[in-house]
């Protein structure tokens, strides 16, 4: 992520302003005058155009089957569960895992669901205040926990074309401030004239929050969330990670920390050019690759996403242990033995599918595949932005099919990556080259249920291609229609489940 500044990023108070904020202040009582901070909020909100959503410019916007949120698994009764189970923080919500919104009318929690803050604009308490020599800050007005939402970052979203005309008006009118930020994709939130309070966070070097790319309705948006405990009256802050170009002069950092580094931007120098493609500006392939390799490998999850992705990995091979369709009269030790026939099963069309792999012509550049639940939980998330961005998206078929731990392609598929997969075929339902890729990388999958065809709603996006006007559309399609209708349902009974219920099972009633 790349906070954009093209001079010095923060307001500095003009003297008479301030001057104007501290008498409108002693006109009424304070409610906050326990706290430091001389409030100058109406001032601040004097110097742009509030708005309090994203105001998409002309070639900005996406159209994509994947529009809409995959709905979660999450189920609450309210007379009965814990509030947090309507896909709260501490849920086992898939979407809120990948930093995706439910949608209200998808979502299994209705109404109650708690997955929906930037829809419902569910912002802490805070105003802008007088920051010293850093201009203005943002002050929180309560304490605030980990992993609370602070507020989105607004502004108009333009593309990379538009962002390199603004930045040339802006310079040329002399606004020395100006408010840009990548969210990836070729687009810049540019809150300059447009935007929101969230443009007067500050830097720091060592941040108490952090900024999170989230999926809402479709659309890329950027929230500001709590990275460790913040007190009533502590400075709202976030990293820049902002990227300078070699050779360009570094900012000045004032952030105070014991961690500061003394500039903006020393952490990590690269070229012009791959700055210009961070900020959504150059294609240059080698870029985006280290880009999204750059992503996936890093490492800044937090405690409670961490905790769930491995807790989910270690439960992928639960998928096997369960009663089949037809084994639902058989005994314990039956259901081993559906859990090892499809095993089996899907170890024989695994080597029958090498050669649908062998059709993809022409040689690859040798990437790395994923390696970790944390590198599958940022894969997700990465796939979920990136309908109809071609190039990225044949970068991250690559990287699939160069992942050959299976365990690790069954968490992808527990984050409902199939479901995306399926999105991806849809969304190039005339592009042959996109389809033959996207059909391979679904091949690749190690899918060895029932259940996951029907939860990604594979057939009915694969079935009709088995008619397609391409042969090698059409004799993919067809190869993984009939590979699927051998398989069998399965009723998951996680192993936990199993042993209590063996341990409990009288002494007469077990099974020999």
């Amino acid at each position: 992520l790349s906070h954009v500044p093209r001079e010095d990023n923060r307001d500095k108070t003009p003297e008479p302003l301030l001057a104007e904020a501290e008498a409108e202040a002693s006109a009424e009582p304070d409610v906050n005058s326990d706290i430091r901070g001389i409030d100058v909020t109406e001032t601040a909100l004097g110097r742009f155009e509030s708005i309090d959503k994203n105001i998409f410019m002309r070639g900005s916007g996406d159209s994509s089957k994947h529009e809409e949120s995959i709905p979660c698994h999450c189920r609450y009764n309210p007379e009965r569960d814990p509030r947090y189970k309507a896909c709260g923080e501490n849920s086992d919500c898939i979407n809120r895992l990948v930093q995706m919104e439910c949608n209200p009318l998808t979502c299994p929690c209705g109404s109650d669901c708690l997955n929906r803050r930037f829809q419902k604009r569910q912002y802490a308490k805070v105003r802008i205040v007088d920051a010293g020599r850093k201009g203005y800050g943002m002050q929180a007005l309560e304490d605030l926990d980990t992993g609370s939402f602070v507020m989105e970052y607004i502004g108009e979203v333009v593309t990379s074309s538009e962002f390199r005309k603004r930045a040339a008006v802006y310079q040329s009118e002399g606004i020395q401030h100006h408010y840009f930020m990548s969210i990836g994709n070729n687009k810049i939130i540019d809150a300059t004239r447009k935007g929101c309070i969230a443009r007067f966070i500050n830097h720091s070097c060592g941040p108490n929050c952090v900024l999170q790319k989230w999926m809402v309705g479709g659309a890329i948006r950027m929230g500001i969330f709590v990275e460790r405990p913040i007190k009533r009256g502590e400075e709202i802050t976030f990293d820049y990670k902002f990227e300078r170009m070699s050779g360009s002069e570094p900012q000045p950092c004032y952030c105070g920390s014991p961690q500061c580094k003394g500039i903006i931007g020393v952490a990590k120098e690269r070229t012009r050019k791959h700055v210009a493609n961070v900020s959504g500006i150059d294609d240059d392939d080698d870029n985006v690759v280290a880009d999204i390799d750059e992503e996936i490998e890093d490492d800044t999850v937090t405690k409670h996403q961490r905790d769930d992705i491995r807790r989910r990995h270690a439960a992928v091979d639960d998928e096997e242990y369960g009663y089949s369709a037809d084994d639902m009269s058989g005994s314990d030790s039956e259901s081993d033995d559906a859990g090892t026939g499809a095993s089996a099963a899907s170890s024989d069309d695994d080597a029958a599918f090498k050669r649908i792999r062998r059709r993809n012509t022409g040689k690859r550049k040798k990437r790395n595949g994923l390696t970790s639940p944390e590198q599958v939980l940022k894969f997700v998330q990465i796939m979920h932005r990136s309908s109809r961005q071609t190039r990225i998206i044949q970068i991250l078929i690559g990287k699939l099919m160069e992942t050959e731990d299976r365990r690790l392609l069954k968490s992808l598929i527990g984050l409902q990556g199939m479901g995306i997969l399926r999105a991806w075929l849809q969304d190039y339902e005339n592009d042959d080259v996109m389809m033959i890729k996207i059909l391979q990388c679904i091949a690749h999958m190690p899918v060895s249920t029932r259940n996951t065809i029907e939860e990604g709603r594979l057939e009915e996006a694969i079935k009709p291609l088995c008619t397609y006007s391409d042969e090698n559309v059409a004799s993919l399609a067809s190869e993984l229609i009939e590979r699927w209708s051998t398989l069998r349902h399965v009723f998951k009974i996680p192993k936990k489940t199993r042993k209590e219920s063996a341990a409990t099972t009288p002494a007469s009633e077990t099974p020999v």
